[in-house]
């Protein structure tokens, strides 16, 4: 009987978690639906028009905030037409196959989203509500756009809270982000906006712009269209705020530095950098030493497809080569030297040529090293640059530490000080 009674109430909750489980997937399926069928006039495809051809060269998806015929997007969807106004137009299309055009009324390029506006409107538009508050982490959330061009659709996930360690705030979504639902709103339950689509990672991992920054955009909206010559100025504007912000706080936050070689040097800056070690000690046939440390910021922020800026790369290589003769370790050190750059995949239409100087330096540690300083301008935003700088040591034979680190996007003044900084980060053990 014991035994009986066991696998009976075995067998009744294994009915009710498949009940659970059912009633719970029939409920997201009808909480799916009822959003779509309330909120799908409230929904756009946005569409970027090459004026020439007169088709599409870029979609996204866009969503109502009210009655007034404002809409929220990723910045990134119409950077085309931010950077060339005069080759480009932006309109919507709706679920019911409707277009008209739209103007562009404010972005922030930092945290990639634009404020476009209907330049006509109807006397019932339908607007998404904003949410005040975040939801709790585990929560069901829904995503909605426009991907691949097939129409609109809802896709269910499960909201992980704020990504951890990252400079520029987004949403950790589990749940599948296409192309083409850039700019889409993500809701709760209720259908109220509490995130924006922005990025996918692959694998069911997506980011979200959060809610306190679509709050702050609409808050601070203008009532004006802006001017095309304004367009980029505010970019230089918010670019240059962004970069001070975060050179100051990785100024103003301890390095912790760990050995590499015979030489002490930061491993960790920041909470929002990543750093990672690697060395060849496994290589049997290696004829030297190298002993690497790098950190990177894993974000940047979108300009247009060809420029991105906002990175910030070190790294420090340790070099020992007393198998190698002084000849060729010089060698090896020289090509160690070469081929430092940015990755924002900047092009000649959008900067410079790098312009360097070198210089022989004592840091305040008594460190000499040989250093090649090198800004290039940014030729859209007359106060922005990409730097890359590199050190190597000169203080010892046949091994030495190589420096090195890139920003993209900065002033002269932050390239400077941190230059310092960094150089003043490397002691001898």
């Amino acid at each position: 009987m014991a035994l009986h009674s066991a696998l009976g109430s075995l067998l009744l909750r294994r009915i009710l978690i498949l009940l659970f489980i059912l009633t719970g997937t029939a409920q997201g399926q009808q909480t799916a639906q009822n959003l779509f069928s309330q909120h799908q006039s409230a929904l756009y495809q946005i569409r970027i028009i090459e004026l020439e051809s007169g088709n599409k060269s870029s979609i996204g998806s866009g969503f109502q905030v009210d009655a007034l015929g404002n809409m929220l997007t990723n910045y990134h969807v119409v950077s085309d037409y931010v950077f060339y106004p005069e080759k480009y137009r932006i309109e919507f299309l709706t679920s019911d196959g409707q277009t008209g055009p739209l103007n562009l009324i404010y972005f922030d390029v930092v945290n990639d989203l634009a404020l476009v506006r209907k330049v006509a409107v109807h006397e019932s538009e339908h607007a998404f509500a904003v949410a005040t508050e975040l939801p709790e982490q585990g929560s069901t959330i829904y995503s909605l756009g426009n991907p691949h061009d097939l129409g609109m659709i809802v896709v269910p996930g499960t909201f992980n809270g704020l990504k951890k360690n990252s400079f520029y705030q987004r949403i950790h979504f589990t749940g599948s982000i296409n192309p083409g639902m850039s700019g889409g709103p993500v809701v709760n339950p209720e259908g109220e906006v509490m995130g924006v689509n922005v990025a996918t990672a692959g694998n069911q991992i997506g980011f979200l712009i959060p809610l306190n920054k679509v709050t702050a955009i609409l808050q601070n909206r203008p009532n004006e269209v802006l001017p095309t010559e304004a367009f980029k100025p505010t970019i230089q504007e918010q670019l240059l705020d962004n970069q001070r912000d975060m050179i100051s706080i990785l100024q103003n936050t301890e390095w912790v530095s760990n050995p590499l070689g015979d030489a002490s040097v930061p491993t960790k800056i920041g909470d929002f950098l990543s750093c990672w070690g690697d060395s060849n000690t496994s290589d049997q046939e290696a004829l030297f030493l190298s002993v690497e440390n790098r950190c990177r910021l894993d974000e940047q922020i979108y300009l247009h497809s060809g420029l991105m800026s906002g990175g910030v790369e070190l790294e420090f290589e340790w070099l020992s080569g007393k198998d190698l003769g002084d000849h060729r370790f010089y060698s090896l050190y020289s090509k160690s030297l070469a081929g430092a750059g940015p990755s924002n995949n900047a092009g000649k239409t959008d900067v410079s040529n790098f312009q360097c100087q070198q210089h022989k330096v004592v840091n305040i540690h008594g460190v000499s090293s040989k250093t090649v300083f090198c800004l290039r301008a940014y030729k859209e935003f007359n106060q922005l640059y990409d730097v890359v700088f590199v050190g190597a040591t000169l203080d010892h034979d046949q091994q030495g530490l190589i420096s090195h680190f890139t920003l993209a996007g900065v002033s002269q003044s932050s390239a400077q000080s941190f230059t310092q900084q960094f150089m003043d980060a490397i002691t001898w053990r």
